[in-house]
């Protein structure tokens, strides 16, 4: 009997990518949630690697979906009682369920992360004395035989604690959420590696195309690594096709930043729920041609909130509600905006709340009283969104999209027609006459 891709059951796939480095592959061959980026539903893998050197470190555990599957695979490796290090590239809740797992298997084990995940993971578990080890980018943990594990931070707005790692020993980039693809097989690497070009394309255009500008300033970073392996978080690994991932990679972002029009995407995220109405918004922004520069107002400077306000052609604002205020730093980020753009600029306001929406109310009152005229009616969501509300967002950021387009053709100025063709009087007077007449000399 056969027994089809659909039909096969999660497990852990193991297997050796370089010297003393093996990869974990925790494999689904259904869709493994309903936001836009598992949308073809090819299935997917979450990547944990393990580095076996006279220290191991172990990177990036997977999340609660994976968490019994890995554990039960992971305990039949020899070393995995001598894990010296655990490294996260990322935290979320997800990823802490399974650490908490974890932690009792690797008691010896310190936890290496960037600031902002350090300070995630100890109010996730306020119960457990961690010892966590922040690093920052150029930090290096040498865990011998020449693995000097170097540090590179990406923060993104999506994952604002972001790290890379770079092992020189083996040329392998640990390099997260970059490069890869929702999409699930038995090949380890990407040998067909043409066959995955739709999907990777449509991974960067659900993840990384509203942040082109931070995922343009990692690309430098990946640059100074010339690595020759991809470890990526998602997907087969990359080998065969490094330096064409990396050469699209730059192309779609440049794609992104040449487009005509411009919106500024502003938001905090409590829980997640904020910052995943505000990817799909982005998602109907960036398919409809417009370029998305999404700012977390946790991290993002004021100036660089005031500046991007003032240059961009629009802007959407979003916050959760703690405590029946909107967060203080989207109090400053809506000071900025009063203060700085014009009020000509199309304006869009969304939120996620508990038991009360009063900052979206806030929002938009405050905005519609100065005059901007909004884009969208404004988003609500109640708790964590649905797939139906999450469909809602991206229809919303495509009539954005269209509404700007109409007002900037409408404010566009009527200049005089230029005839184009060569008459048989252009090259005397009466074409010298024209055209210094269309450039408005006379």
């Amino acid at each position: 009997m056969t027994v089809t891709a659909a039909a096969r059951s999660r497990d852990v796939q193991v297997g050796e990518i370089a010297q003393k480095t093996t990869v974990f592959r925790s494999r689904t061959w259904d869709r493994l949630k309903f936001e836009a980026e598992y949308s073809r539903g090819q299935g997917t893998t979450v990547n944990t690697y393990l580095i076996q050197a006279r220290e191991v470190a172990l990177i990036d555990p997977p999340g609660e979906s994976f968490t019994e599957l890995f554990i039960d695979g992971f305990q039949q490796h020899e070393y995995y009682q001598q894990v010296e290090y655990i490294i996260l590239t990322h935290v979320n809740a997800n990823r802490i369920a399974t650490l908490k797992a974890l932690i009792p298997l690797t008691y010896r084990a310190k936890i290496v992360c960037s600031k902002p995940a350090a300070n995630t993971l100890k109010a996730a578990i306020p119960d457990l004395e961690l010892e966590i080890l922040v690093v920052r980018s150029g930090d290096i943990i040498d865990i011998g035989e020449g693995h000097e594990l170097k540090i590179f931070t990406k923060p993104t707005p999506r994952l604002p604690d972001g790290i890379m790692v770079f092992d020189p020993a083996t040329q392998v980039l640990y390099s997260d959420k970059l490069f890869g693809a929702h999409v699930c097989g038995d090949a380890i690497f990407d040998e067909n590696w043409k066959a995955l070009g739709d999907d990777r394309q449509h991974y960067f255009d659900t993840i990384h195309a509203a942040q082109a500008k931070q995922v343009d300033d990692a690309l430098d970073k990946v640059a100074l690594c010339q690595p020759k392996i991809l470890a990526v978080g998602h997907g087969p690994i990359a080998r065969f096709s490094v330096s064409r991932l990396i050469m699209d990679y730059r192309d779609w972002c440049t794609n992104q930043k040449q487009k005509a029009l411009s919106v500024v995407l502003m938001y905090t995220s409590a829980y997640g729920n904020t910052g995943m109405m505000a990817q799909a918004i982005a998602l109907g922004l960036t398919q409809s041609g417009v370029y998305v520069e999404s700012l977390d107002c946790e991290y993002a400077d004021p100036v660089e909130i005031a500046a991007a306000v003032e240059q961009c052609d629009s802007f959407i604002i979003g916050s959760p509600t703690l405590g029946g205020h909107a967060p203080t730093q989207i109090q400053t980020a809506l000071g900025l905006i009063l203060a700085n753009a014009s009020k000509t600029k199309l304006a869009g306001v969304f939120g996620s709340y508990g038991w009360s929406g009063e900052a979206v109310d806030l929002l938009e009152t405050k905005l519609v009283n100065a005059g901007y005229p909004l884009g969208f009616e404004t988003l609500r969501v109640k708790f964590k969104p649905t797939p139906e509300a999450l469909s809602d967002c991206t229809k919303a950021g495509e009539n954005f999209a269209l509404a700007l387009k109409r007002s900037q053709k409408e404010r566009a100025p009527k200049g005089r027609r230029r005839v184009v063709g060569r008459s048989r009087r252009s090259g005397g007077w009466w074409g010298r006459f024209v055209w210094r007449r269309w450039q408005g000399g006379i």
